[in-house]
């Protein structure tokens, strides 16, 4: 593997995070900077680091980014390119949550973010369609397990408000029962045997040995240590954004039901119009959908809020993947895994599906947002339009209906 340079990896991962729009689009630029342009990766090495973030928490967009840095220059090759990839949409978030949460009452904004709103309800919907054609390829009662385990996390999310840490336990605990012992699941080796990963080749050893290269995380942990000890008022919000990147399985979208109940349902930090129209922001910056955590983290605690939430957020699925890079290809292979990440993805869809029908309450109230959101829903849907696109489109009938 070549060694390439920091300041090449800089220059490159800048430019991927302004441009990195469209969520499965994002992937399709990262293949094209580093795979056809710079051949820093071949093609399967990209395909074995698309497979590797999908067993982790957090934005894939930003994982594989990381894990493709890990790959060429390890830790500080993915500290570098996950630093200066989310640079961009960063700075974004930030200047737009500043002008929001200052202009917000001028009535063109207003109209602007009642567009956005009945929008955000439509992204939702196109979420829960993407998310569950990959969950279930074909609408078959061969998946009922799975269509089951769906319902019923909705039904608790929705109607008891149990606690999302524990409805995603449920889920792949049931996925766990509903598939492994029926042997539903893919198989691990050609020879049908399952092989253990070995932890201790894979983690301690390897760790001992680069202990070196690790010096960089470590001394950005501890600056955090220092910022949770003297700084009680972040501790809080920074453990909170801990928890949900902990927990943000397939990333995206499917993450937004645990940032709602964490922010909004347990500690009131925001409003969900609040929340939603933070939605909205991230979708007009490039980046992934997680950076919501910035808008938020702005309005708790300012600009350190907006760095807090913005770090505490991506540290767990970047902890993980320094554990894992050495095992996951028989991590991935493990029957065990393998079923419980099915069941856990059947459930996010539930959560995602009680979110939309509380975002739909809350933002279609008229027939000029059901407008909006048609419209929005059908290009997404029947044209496959650039999300980008239907923003701008949303900007423009909002100025003129409202």
């Amino acid at each position: 593997m070549q060694k390439i340079p920091l300041k090449e990896l800089i220059k490159v991962s800048l430019y991927t995070g302004a441009t990195a729009y469209g969520g499965p689009a994002m992937f399709a630029q990262i293949k094209k900077k580093f795979v056809t342009e710079k051949k820093w990766i071949d093609e399967k090495e990209f395909l074995d680091v698309l497979s590797f973030v999908q067993i982790l928490p957090g934005a894939t967009g930003i994982l594989t980014m990381s894990c493709i840095g890990y790959k060429l220059r390890n830790v500080s090759g993915a500290l570098v390119v996950s630093f200066f990839f989310i640079l961009p949409t960063f700075f974004a978030i930030t200047l737009l949550s500043y002008l929001y949460f200052n202009f917000r009452n001028l009535s063109l904004v207003k109209s602007l973010f009642t567009g956005l709103g009945a929008m955000v309800v439509a992204l939702l919907i196109n979420a829960v369609v993407t998310l569950g054609k990959t969950v279930f390829p074909k609408f078959s009662i061969r998946h009922y397990k799975g269509f089951l385990i769906t319902a019923l996390i909705f039904m608790f999310s929705f109607w008891l408000k149990i606690n999302f840490v524990y409805l995603i336990i449920d889920a792949g605990i049931l996925g766990f029962l509903s598939y492994y012992f029926t042997g539903e699941y893919e198989e691990v080796t050609e020879s049908g045997k399952t092989v253990l990963p070995d932890f201790n080749q894979g983690l301690i050893s390897n760790a001992i040995a680069r202990l070196g290269n690790y010096s960089i995380f470590i001394s950005v942990n501890l600056v955090i240590l220092f910022v949770l000890v003297f700084f009680p008022e972040l501790r809080e919000l920074f453990l909170s954004f801990v928890k949900i990147g902990t927990l943000a399985f397939g990333g995206g979208f499917n993450s937004i039901p645990l940032i709602q109940n964490e922010t909004i349902n347990i500690h009131h930090w925001l409003t969900l119009s609040e929340f939603r129209d933070g939605i909205a922001l991230g979708q007009i910056t490039p980046g992934p959908v997680l950076i919501t955590s910035t808008f938020i983290g702005y309005k708790v605690y300012g600009f350190i809020g907006a760095v807090t939430a913005t770090i505490a957020i991506f540290t767990p699925s970047l902890i993980l993947l320094f554990l894992l890079y050495n095992v996951h290809a028989k991590l991935t292979k493990l029957p065990a895994i393998n079923v419980i990440m099915r069941g856990i993805l059947a459930g996010f869809i539930g959560l995602l599906i009680s979110t939309t029908i509380h975002f739909g309450i809350e933002s279609l109230f008229d027939w000029k947002t059901w407008l909006i959101f048609s419209l929005s829903l059908i290009a997404l849907l029947k044209f496959k339009t650039d999300p980008l696109w239907i923003i701008i489109g949303a900007v423009i009938i909002s100025v003129f209906l409202f």
